[in-house]
């Protein structure tokens, strides 16, 4: 098992600079651009955020994750990275789409980090991917080969995470160990064991997905450093919420939700109903 030191930083990249993930420096982006082409339902997760700065100035600036379209309506993100933003959104293929509504666990309110960074949000109309993953059910991630995907900037474990292109990357690792009952780990430390696209999330990726058999097991939430520079480099490890730990709400509300809908919608026949 790899060691992780408890240096963590949240995921999320703000407008100026906005943070995808790293890669050996020995694998030429390109072949991570065209891999990130393969994982369609990962989109960009945009809002507005009001933060301080160092002089205690309030400002408003443009908040960027990642997200994974899961149904026509519907996509899976880290909690925090629709928590406190403001009309929240999803970049599909250059078109705007709003987030209707946000779901958080509770528990995410009282930790704000570990097991419970995951959020199910609506969209306002339909999002068409090629392809949408079904949610990991098992309990069997740890030592799994895993791919993950997101946005942001990007770099490699020697420079860290230092350009931005407003592109999606992906790459592949192993299932590390499983933390805090509910957090998956990724690192790239040079062992045997290591993949062909070996690769490492980075700020912006908040929100994105790691794939098991082409189903969606995580949402990537945070990284920890092991040399005091968060910057997805050498000595830094990614950590992942685990989907399977919350497929259960995550199908009840969908599809509950869902039956209400038509429900209403049979029943109305004759009347008009605005959905706002």
């Amino acid at each position: 098992m790899r060691y992780l030191i408890l240096s963590l930083i949240v995921l999320l990249g703000l407008s100026s600079p906005a943070i995808s993930g790293t890669r050996d420096p020995s694998t030429p982006d390109s072949k991570h651009l065209a891999y990130g082409k393969k994982h369609e339902c990962v989109v960009q997760v945009k809002g507005k955020m009001n933060i301080k700065t160092k002089e205690g100035e309030e400002i408003e600036v443009t908040a960027s994750g990642s997200g994974v379209v899961i149904a026509k309506r519907y996509i899976l993100t880290a909690a925090h990275v629709v928590q406190k933003t403001k009309d929240p959104y999803i970049i599909l293929d250059g078109k705007k789409i709003k987030i209707e509504w946000v779901v958080i666990p509770n528990k995410f309110a009282e930790e704000n980090t570990g097991p419970y960074d995951i959020a199910l949000c609506r969209l306002h109309e339909d999002a068409i991917v090629n392809f949408y993953p079904e949610l990991y059910d098992k309990d069997d991630e740890l030592g799994k080969l895993c791919s993950l995907a997101g946005w942001g900037m990007h770099g490699t474990w020697k420079t860290g995470t230092i350009y931005d292109d407003d592109k999606r990357r992906a790459g592949s690792n192993y299932v590390d160990p499983i933390m805090f009952c509910g957090m998956m780990v990724c690192s790239v430390q040079g062992t045997q064991k290591q993949t062909s696209l070996e690769y490492l999330i980075g700020h912006g990726d908040s929100g994105g997905g790691l794939f098991i058999d082409k189903k969606l097991a995580g949402i990537h939430s945070c990284i920890y450093t092991g040399d005091g520079k968060l910057d997805s480099s050498y000595k830094d490890y990614s950590a992942h919420t685990r989907v399977s730990l919350h497929k259960d709400w995550i199908d009840l509300i969908v599809n509950d939700y869902e039956k209400i809908l038509e429900t209403i919608k049979e029943a109305s026949s004759e009347s008009v109903i605005k959905f706002l």
